[in-house]
């Protein structure tokens, strides 16, 4: 499912620019998964935030739960400094050819109507982004 997910995010980004034979614009699509993965984070789905992260296949049992409960963590304290992150959109990115990498420049939308920009370092891995 989660590879649907990425090859059709994939296709629609790189649609309109088949027909214009532009160079795919990988910190643009490292950048769009940061903020899919944030979205999901958001909206309590904290286990799909946690498959976005460049971690080991299979994690000891103890620290996926203790990583899940960080970030409910996280949510509830944004709720109560922010009334929560209602948004996530896209600043800008840079994408580093030589390894594969990009940084996503993201802005978090607060609920009491502040943003806040975030980096999210971003890694290629098997035809995939993944944080970092």
């Amino acid at each position: 499912m989660k590879r649907l997910l990425y090859a059709l995010l994939l296709a629609v980004l790189l649609l309109p620019s088949c027909s214009r034979k532009k160079e795919t614009d990988h910190g643009a699509i490292a950048a769009e998964a940061a903020k899919h993965y944030y979205e999901n984070l958001i909206s309590g789905k904290y286990k799909q935030f946690l498959e976005g992260m460049n971690l080991p296949d299979k994690l000891p049992e103890s620290y996926e739960r203790q990583m899940l409960e960080n970030f409910k963590v996280f949510a509830k304290r944004q709720d109560k400094e922010h009334k929560g992150i209602k948004k996530v959109s896209v600043r800008s990115a840079r994408f580093f050819a030589k390894d594969s990498t990009a940084s996503a420049f993201l802005l978090l939308h607060y609920g009491d109507s502040t943003t806040e920009q975030i980096v999210v370092p971003m890694l290629k891995k098997h035809g995939l982004w993944y944080m970092r």
